[in-house]
This record gives C-alpha cells, sequence and structure tokens, in this order.
C-alpha cells in the first residue's frame, strides 16, 4: 500500500466510523453496561488522535515510542486515558464529537503528508500506527452495526 493509498484508507476508516456511529445513535444504540455506545466509541477515537497531533511528529524525529514492558501497565494506562477522554466530552452531542475527531484526524493527515515515504514501510512506527488505527476503526465499528434478527 502507497503512502497517499494509507492515507486514504486512514481518512475514510474515520469517516465510515463516525458514519455508522451517527447512524447506531439514530437508532438508539446507547452505553451499555458492558459496552461503549456510539458517543464514547468516538470520544475514545478522538482522544487518542488527539495525542497523536503531538506523538506521531515527536517518534517521527527519532524518539521512541512510549510503552510499558509490562502489558498490564499498558493496559492500566489505556483504560485510564480512554477514562479521562469518555469523561471529557460530558454530554456533548455526538456532532460535537465527531467534529473534534474530524479535525485531529486532519491535522494528523496534514502532518502525515510531509512525511517521505520511508515511514510508511511495513515495521515503521508511521505505517504500523496509522494502519493499526485502520484496524481499530474497523472493529469498532463492528460494534455498531445491528445484530441481526
Amino acid at each position: 500500500m502507497t503512502k497517499d493509498e494509507l492515507l486514504r484508507a486512514f481518512v475514510d476508516a474515520y469517516e465510515r466510523l463516525m458514519a455508522m456511529a451517527v447512524a447506531a445513535e439514530q437508532r438508539g444504540v446507547g452505553r451499555a453496561e458492558d459496552r461503549w455506545g456510539p458517543r464514547e466509541v468516538v470520544a475514545h477515537l478522538a482522544g487518542w488522535e488527539m495525542m497523536a497531533t503531538v506523538r506521531v511528529p515527536v517518534v517521527a524525529g527519532g524518539m521512541a515510542p512510549i510503552e510499558f514492558a509490562d502489558e498490564a501497565q499498558n493496559q492500566v494506562m489505556n483504560d485510564a486515558i480512554n477514562g479521562a477522554f469518555v469523561a471529557l466530552v460530558g454530554d456533548q452531542p455526538l456532532e460535537a464529537i465527531c467534529g473534534i475527531l474530524r479535525r485531529a484526524y486532519q491535522q494528523d493527515v496534514a502532518f502525515l503528508q510531509t512525511l517521505d515515504e520511508r515511514y510508511f514501510q511495513p515495521g515503521e512506527y508511521v505505517y504500523e500506527r496509522t494502519y493499526g488505527i485502520i484496524e481499530h476503526c474497523q472493529e469498532h465499528s463492528e460494534m455498531l452495526i445491528p445484530a441481526s434478527s
């Protein structure tokens, strides 16, 4: 996949997810005890993308990605960050949360477009993170699809 193809797929994944979240909310899907609703899904991704607007340029500049050696520590950190972003959106309408996500991913894409093709090779942080977001959006999109009767 070329850089341009990857970035197009990245944008499409976010736009598709937001459309599915809006449709799910219109169907009355909300947060359940054991699963996020449309607002929480979009807030989660908006938060991670806002962090990426700072983190990706730093990593592309040569700093190592921040990861804990212990998977349990990574999970605790991820849960804390997700909880913070979901709480921060409060009662904002889904459209406003989608706007936050859209601005954040567009800022990220603007930066990514400035990078050389070498960053977009499998095994490189930028490629893996960008491709991982596409997959992550698909996972969350599947959560928003109505169960067949």
